[in-house]
């Protein structure tokens, strides 16, 4: 199955419409909307694969851009980025988690990215509230660019377990639509093409929505 190609919306300058892909109108904490305009930071929720096997979701500076599609991208890119943006596990504690003295409890949990390494993501295109996440893979040996002129190998996807694969969907999917993007529901895609699976186990062949039973309990800041 092979995922719609379209033209992109009309970039609006003030306040870009849900409908065709904007980011203009953001929700605060007390639900009411307030305006961001493009090139501004807004607050975006970030759901990141927790080792408890629960995504913990997050509030991080995210830049506005002209469409909700380059927004939406933005965010993948974090959440593919990781925690802090290094790309690797990242130790956290809820402030809830600490004890009467504040002190933070021995066991922290590692906070991951939300895909493998290797992954990166090729496009974001949104219909009609669905948003169309193209992804591909490159082996870790071959490396982005290879090495020791050797190219890289790209993979049709990349190898995960059940519990890792169900994380780094709904670390997707979970966060595309937290945002106010316009976006209702999420087609993961690999290399243009839909797959019936994700990575063999997570079904791909219909749009996802959000399924909050993998979020745990909100917390401190990552």
């Amino acid at each position: 199955m092979i995922g719609p190609r379209r033209g992109r919306c009309p970039v609006v300058v003030l306040a870009l419409l849900a409908g065709c892909g904007g980011a203009g109108e953001i929700k605060d904490s007390d639900g009411e909307m307030e305006l961001v305009l493009p090139g501004e930071d807004f607050l975006a929720t970030v759901c990141f694969p927790g080792a408890a096997g629960l995504l913990r979701c997050e509030q991080q500076p995210i830049r506005a851009e002209d469409s909700a599609e380059e927004t939406a991208a933005v965010i993948i890119e974090a959440l593919i980025a990781g925690p802090g943006g290094t790309g690797a596990a990242v130790p956290v504690a809820s402030s809830a988690d600490s004890d009467e003295d504040g002190e933070l409890p021995e066991s922290i949990e590692q906070l991951l990215p939300a895909l493998p390494a290797g992954v990166g993501l090729l496009d974001v295109e949104l219909l009609d509230g669905v948003a169309y996440v193209d992804l591909t893979a490159v082996g870790v040996e071959g490396g982005a660019g290879g090495t020791a002129g050797r190219p890289a190998v790209f993979l049709e996807r990349p190898a995960m377990g059940l519990t890792e694969e169900l994380l780094a969907v709904y670390s997707l999917v979970n966060s595309l639509t937290a945002n106010n993007l316009g976006i209702d529901r999420v087609v993961l895609m690999w290399n243009g093409e839909q797959r019936p699976t994700f990575a063999g186990h997570v079904d791909t062949t219909r749009p996802l929505m959000a399924d909050l039973s993998r979020n745990a309990a909100p917390g401190g800041g990552i």
